[in-house]
C-alpha cells in the first residue's frame, strides 16, 4: 500500500468525523424518502395501455410497483408518503413553473396554465415529478403522448438496479481506491490514485518522490459520484500548487490541508488529466468525458447501449458533471458525431446549444476523437465486472487515447433521456434490464 502519514485523532476530530458520516447517511435516507414520495403514483397504479405500446417500460413500472410493496416497510412508507405527496407536488409545481414557465411559453408556445396541468397529469399518471417534467420536455406533444415510456430514477436506481446488484462483497466499484487498483491489476487504462486521505492520514499508493507526482492534481471523494466536493490543484512553480479559488500552498502544506478535509469524508488524489487537443475549445478548462452506458446482453457479453458527451460551462473549470450544471450532448455511436447539447433542463436559460456558451466554438456535428476506442475500452472495463449487469462509465479522451475515469454501478438514465430527447422505455437498455430481471425471477422461483 505504500507508506502512511498522519497522527492520532483527538476527541474534537472524532466528533467531526462522526458528524460528517452521520450527515452523509441522513442525506441518503432523505433521497430514498424523496423517491418514495415521487414514485407513489406508480406504486399505486400503472396504466395498462403501456402493456401493448411499450411492454418493457410497462414491465419496469410494474416491477417498481411490486418492489415498493415487497419491502416490509411498504405500507408504512405509503402511509408517510400519502399526505406528503400532494403538498410536495403543489410546492414543486409552483417552484418549477416560476423558474421555467415564461421561457417555455416563449420557446414552445405552451401557456403556464397548460404547463401546470401537464405537470399534474405527468405526476399523477406516470410518477414524473415537476423537475423531470421539464427535464424530459414532457410539455412537447411528441413527449406528452410517450410520457409513460420514460424510465425514472426511483424505478431504476431504487428498484431495478438494487435487485440486480451483485452479492455483497463481490466488488467495491464505488470505492475509487479499490477501483484504481483493480484496473491496474487487470492492465486496463484507468486513472491511478496517487494517495488517499482518511481519518486525517495520508495513505500513499505511490512513493511521494515517484515521477508520477510531477503533475497537476485532482481531488474528489473516495466514495460516490456526481462531481460534489471535487477540487483541482495546478502546479504553480517548484513545489507549489494553486486551486481554482486562487489558494496557493506548498506541497507539504497542501498535504496537511487535504488530510484535514478527510475528517468529513475520505478523498482520493489523482493526476489531473488533459483533454485531447481537439476538445480544448469546448471543454471550458475542465476534463470533458463520455458517459458510456454498458449492459450485459442476453449471452452475457458486454455491449454499449448509449453514449453522451459532457462539457463544463460558466465559471466551472473543475468538473463536467451533468448534475453540476454541465452540458450533455448525444453521440452517434456509429459515426462519433455530436448533436445539440443542453443542461439538466431544470432551469430555462441554457436551452439547446450547438455552440459552447463560453468559447463560442461549434460542437454540433463534430466528430469526437477515439470514440470507437472509448466504447471498446468501456466494454472491456465492463467485462472486468462479470457479475454486474449495467454500469455507467466516465471515459476521458486524451491525446494518446481513451482512459477510464470511474464507473457508476447504478447509472442514472436522465442524462441520456434528456440529451437524446426521447424516453428509453422502448430502447435496448430497457429490453436488457427486463431480460435480466426476468432471469433473476426465474432463478429464484426454482
Amino acid at each position: 500500500m505504500g507508506r502512511s502519514r498522519g497522527r492520532n485523532l483527538g476527541l474534537a476530530n472524532r466528533f467531526r468525523l462522526w458528524r460528517g458520516r452521520l450527515r452523509k447517511s441522513l442525506l441518503g435516507g432523505l433521497e430514498q424518502f424523496a423517491y418514495d414520495i415521487a414514485g407513489l403514483p406508480m406504486a399505486l397504479h400503472v396504466p395498462r395501455a403501456l402493456r401493448k405500446s411499450a411492454p418493457w417500460a410497462y414491465f419496469l413500472h410494474r416491477y417498481y410497483q411490486a418492489h415498493y410493496w415487497r419491502r416490509p416497510s411498504g405500507l408504512l412508507r405509503c402511509l408517510f408518503a400519502l399526505p406528503l405527496w400532494p403538498l410536495a407536488l403543489v410546492f414543486t409545481i409552483i417552484q418549477n413553473t416560476w423558474r421555467n414557465g415564461s421561457a417555455i411559453r416563449k420557446r414552445a408556445k405552451i401557456t403556464r396554465s397548460s404547463q401546470i396541468i401537464g405537470q399534474l397529469q405527468a405526476a399523477a399518471r406516470h410518477a414524473i415529478a415537476p423537475p423531470w417534467y421539464y427535464m424530459y420536455e414532457a410539455f412537447q406533444p411528441q413527449h406528452r403522448t410517450r410520457a409513460g415510456e420514460f424510465l425514472t430514477a426511483h424505478e431504476t436506481i431504487a428498484a431495478a438496479y438494487e435487485r440486480l446488484e451483485p452479492r455483497r462483497g463481490s466488488d467495491k466499484l464505488n470505492d475509487k481506491v479499490w477501483f484504481a487498483e483493480h484496473f491496474r491489476k487487470q492492465n486496463i487504462a484507468a486513472v491511478p490514485v496517487l494517495f488517499y486521505t482518511t481519518n486525517k492520514r495520508l495513505e500513499f499508493l505511490y512513493q511521494p518522490d515517484d515521477p508520477i507526482f510531477d503533475t497537476d492534481l485532482f481531488v474528489k471523494p473516495r466514495i460516490g459520484n456526481g462531481g460534489h466536493h471535487a477540487e483541482r490543484w495546478d502546479r504553480a512553480g517548484r513545489g507549489k500548487y494553486v486551486n481554482s479559488k486562487g489558494l496557493m500552498l506548498e506541497r507539504d502544506a497542501l498535504f496537511r490541508y487535504l488530510a484535514e478535509q478527510s475528517l468529513s469524508e475520505d478523498f482520493v488524489v489523482q493526476p489531473r488529466l488533459d483533454n485531447h487537443p481537439d476538445l480544448n475549445d469546448i471543454a471550458n478548462g475542465a476534463l470533458s468525458t463520455l458517459r458510456v452506458l454498458t449492459c450485459k446482453d442476453e449471452a452475457g457479453r458486454s455491449i454499449a447501449t448509449n453514449v453522451a458527451f459532457r462539457m463544463a460551462v460558466g465559471r466551472n473549470n473543475v468538473v463536467d458533471n451533468f448534475h453540476q450544471g454541465g452540458l450533455a450532448a448525444p453521440v452517434d455511436m456509429a459515426t462519433g458525431r455530436v448533436g445539440a447539447a443542453s443542461d439538466i433542463g431544470r432551469y430555462p436559460n441554457m436551452g439547446w446549444r450547438t455552440k459552447h456558451p463560453v468559447s463560442g466554438a461549434e460542437f454540433e456535428g463534430r466528430i469526437l476523437p477515439y470514440l470507437r476506442e472509448a466504447i471498446e475500452l468501456a466494454c472491456v472495463a465492463d467485462a472486468a465486472f462479470p457479475w454486474r449487469i449495467a454500469i455507467g462509465w466516465d471515459v476521458a479522451m486524451l491525446k494518446d487515447g481513451p482512459m477510464i475515469i470511474e464507473g457508476n454501478g447504478k447509472p442514472d438514465l436522465d442524462i441520456h433521456q434528456r440529451c437524446e430527447r426521447r424516453p428509453l422505455g422502448r430502447e435496448r437498455i430497457a429490453e436488457l434490464l427486463v431480460f435480466h430481471l426476468t432471469q433473476r425471477q426465474k432463478r429464484q422461483a426454482r
